[in-house]
């Protein structure tokens, strides 16, 4: 991580912090992932800060990569094909999806996961998702 992610603008206060119980449910959802992972999915759910997004979705996958594989997730690389250059089948897919969902507080439909094929569509679609469920949680 470089300085110039600590100080991006976030459109809520950097200086609160999730409440126990939702941090040790953020925790429990990512135990299968890199400190960095939780740390981005921690930022995202406290400031929506959308440059979170890109590492929690790599994080996310390299949960579900073989072992030989993860590697070409560092650095973010977004144009990986999830099936062809990661080897994600359908049923991981449907996995990362739910934990997506989870972690971000988001829906995504199975049409819309199944229309997945890069790192970077996965990117761009929790991208557009998320902010929708910010904005519902602050109603």
């Amino acid at each position: 991580m470089n300085s110039s992610d600590e100080t991006t603008v976030s459109p809520r206060p950097a200086s609160a912090e999730l409440d126990a119980q939702t941090d040790a449910h953020l925790r429990q959802l990512l135990r299968h992932c890199s400190p960095c992972t939780y740390y981005a999915a921690y930022q995202f759910r406290l400031t929506g800060d959308a440059e979170r997004l890109p590492t929690l979705v790599t994080g996310l996958l390299r949960s579900h990569v073989a072992t030989d594989l993860q590697s070409k997730l560092k650095p973010y690389n977004g144009v990986l094909r999830l099936s062809e250059d990661l080897g994600v089948d359908s049923l991981a897919l449907i996995e990362i999806g739910i934990l997506a969902e989870d972690v971000l507080q988001i829906s995504v439909s199975d049409g819309e996961r199944m229309e997945l094929r890069t790192v970077h569509d996965f990117v761009t679609l929790v991208a557009r998702k998320a902010p929708v469920a910010a904005a519902a949680r602050s109603v």
